[in-house]
């Protein structure tokens, strides 16, 4: 029997056709009694026994799409190397926003082109074909940089990283969308928050609960914006010791920083399995309630399905915070431009193998990468997205399976990696969490992509895990079987 599906990403409810809200769809079971034209659902044929379907969103048309039929035999394949291309993984590859103007690290790991988008027109704006480049760069807000392997805007893509030390969250990938968002603040004065809209026709509302309990359902609400594709809003929220919570119709991008000057991060979404280094102050996003840890790694909640946050704040130096980062948003390569003092990586699929390599000098220099250590991490999978493995490294020669054996607060007294390089590329073999301190001692959530050589290698061994890592978690999957 066919099924019949409407992209919703407000999760509303359709009493008009009495379709059920399933993750960011709603769902019919029978045909509706208009043209598809008219009532927005489309029709998915139910698949053979033994076969799937998996609907997506179309992000160029907000509509949904359908992947399949797949056969039992090409389940695995076909989910994996899936996901490897979702836009959600592959953040380096995306466009970063500025949220605010100043200078900011621009790093592109295998060379290419630089470009930026600024009042609508697309411009080069520095150029390294074939050699890794580095450097600082003016960034203004409202502007958009890419990176291209060739010489014209429209080439293929090649790797970006951008970070602001000092405003960790200045810079924000369109790929680290979402539609609910939360954080907890609790110093230097009020949040500061920005909001980027993707989509035309979008209604956001945000609030705080007053105090470092609650969750969506008990903010105090401020009118809510309807925002254009391209659209920034922008407010300042007066409690500093706060949860703050967001929700909007369709995708938007968010950072925050507060009017004291500091904590200052790009704002993930919430997820249903948030990882992280240490532990956090962590929340539920409806109720604020139910999350917990697992060996301070993941954030998840007790309540099966429900999406948590969690935020790291306060790890010694560095004035800035940052956010844990939801399964479907981790990469298995990541880079970054600057002195590295210390790194964490957290394995939530199993045994993994991580390299950690630099590049002696940032600009004219083509020497091959140099290995700095490699790692294997955790063992066989066993329960889930729960028991992740994680490694931590300081360049005092201190490192270990736990958070208690490196000093994590990357302060001036901590030695840097590698004589000082500037240049870093973490290598995985399945996806990973990377966190680090910036230059300034700011803690960072690195943004990653799926590299691609790797873009067909398979991960995961078993249907049930497939499930369990890919498709539940993520609001914009749903399969039908």
């Amino acid at each position: 029997m066919a099924k019949y599906f409407r992209w919703n990403p407000a999760r509303e409810s359709d009493s008009q056709y009495s379709g059920s809200v399933t993750k960011r769809f709603l769902k019919l079971d029978n045909k509706p009694n208009r043209k598809t034209e008219t009532s927005k659902y489309y029709k998915v044929d139910e698949p053979a026994s033994g076969s799937y379907c998996l609907v997506h969103q179309d992000k160029s048309t907000e509509k949904p799409k359908k992947l399949g039929p797949i056969s039992d035999e090409d389940f695995i394949n076909t989910l994996v190397k899936f996901t490897n291309r979702s836009t959600k993984r592959n953040h380096c590859l995306s466009e970063w926003y500025c949220m605010r103007t100043g200078s900011a690290r621009f790093t592109m790991p295998l060379g290419g082109y630089l470009w930026k988008v600024a009042s609508g027109t697309t411009s080069l704006y520095e150029s390294s074909a074939g050699t890794p480049y580095g450097a600082n760069k003016s960034a203004y807000a409202g502007e958009l940089f890419f990176a291209t392997e060739g010489s014209t805007s429209t080439s293929t893509r090649t790797p970006l990283h951008v970070l602001r030390d000092g405003d960790t969250g200045s810079m924000v990938p369109k790929s680290l969308a979402g539609t609910q968002f939360g954080f907890y603040t609790s110093r230097y004065s009020g949040s500061n928050i920005a909001i980027y809209s993707i989509y035309d026709d979008c209604k956001v509302t945000y609030g705080e609960t007053g105090s470092n309990s609650g969750g969506y359902e008990n903010i105090f609400a401020y009118p809510v914006e309807s925002l254009s594709a391209g659209d920034v809003f922008t407010k300042s929220l007066p409690t500093e010791t706060t949860r703050v919570m967001i929700q909007s119709t369709h995708d938007i991008i968010v950072s925050v920083e507060q009017s004291g000057g500091g904590d200052r991060m790009m704002v993930a979404p919430a997820s249903q399995y948030m990882y992280t280094r240490r532990s956090t102050t962590k929340g539920e996003f409806t109720t604020g309630s139910n999350a917990t840890h697992s060996n301070n790694m993941v954030v998840y909640s007790t309540n099966s399905g429900e999406k948590v946050w969690a935020i790291e704040i306060g790890d010694g130096s560095g004035g800035d915070c940052t956010l844990g980062l939801g399964i479907e948003y981790l990469s298995n390569t990541f880079t970054y431009g600057g002195v590295l003092s210390d790194y964490a990586i957290i394995a939530p699929f199993g045994e993994t193998n991580v390299t950690v390599k630099y590049h002696g000098k940032t600009n004219g220099n083509a020497e091959a990468w140099s290995t700095l250590k490699t790692h294997t991490i955790g063992s066989n999978l066993t329960n889930g997205p729960t028991t992740p493995a994680g490694r931590f490294e300081d360049g005092g020669g201190n490192g270990g399976d736990s958070h208690a054996d490196y000093d994590d607060g990357g302060g001036g007294g901590i030695s840097h990696f590698a004589s000082d390089a500037d240049m870093w590329w973490f290598e995985s073999d399945k996806p990973v969490y990377v966190c680090i301190n910036s230059v300034g001692g700011d803690e960072e959530s690195l943004l990653g992509w799926m590299r691609r050589s790797s873009r067909n290698d398979i991960w995961l061994t078993k249907n049930d895990e497939v499930r369990d890592y890919i498709i539940t978690p993520d609001e914009d999957l749903f399969l039908i079987e």
